[in-house]
């Protein structure tokens, strides 16, 4: 099997692995809002309460958020694929036309998301084409009754959650 056929079954083996999906969001250098949208992400350990996200270096985002030490995990919600979209696109840049929020600690936050998690970067690890971002969470909220956005197959889903249950 050569390299590019090992890279597409990869993918397509992981496009039928379900994830959430969040933005992660955190101000520029010039102090604007940015964001990426990410879902290469998943908690890492209790104590202390860290998580990480996964960023490829070829992310137009990537150098923003590389040289910030603070960053938002924004929990998308249901209806809230524009956001993703947005945030997913090498074509736009900035807040985009969304309603935004900010955590105690003055991080820019997406209005209408499932939760967020305010975090310091506390590590970050080169690992091939891409830099793991390991934050280390301050503050974090989420919003009771909101139900999660999930990506499966190149679309997004809803999650029948135990409360949707009969």
């Amino acid at each position: 099997m050569t390299e590019d056929a090992d890279k597409f079954r990869f993918r397509a083996l992981w496009s039928n692995f379900p994830t959430g999906v969040s933005v992660i969001s955190f101000y520029t250098p010039d102090g604007g809002i940015h964001g990426i949208t990410a879902n290469s992400v998943c908690s890492v350990s209790l104590d202390p309460l860290l998580i990480l996200v996964c960023v490829a270096h070829n992310a137009r985002s990537f150098p923003m958020l590389d040289a910030s030490d603070r960053f938002v995990m924004n929990f998308l919600a249901q209806g809230q694929e524009e956001h993703s979209n947005f945030f997913a696109s090498s074509k736009t840049e900035g807040a985009g036309p969304f309603e935004w929020g900010k955590t105690a600690s003055g991080l820019p936050t997406l209005k209408g998301a499932l939760g967020f998690m305010d975090c310091t970067v506390h590590a970050k690890h080169e690992a091939g084409d891409h830099t793991i971002f390991v934050g280390r969470v301050d503050e974090m909220s989420i919003r009771e009754g909101a139900e999660p956005l999930a990506y499966i197959q190149g679309k997004y889903t809803k999650v029948v959650t135990p409360a949707s249950l009969p």
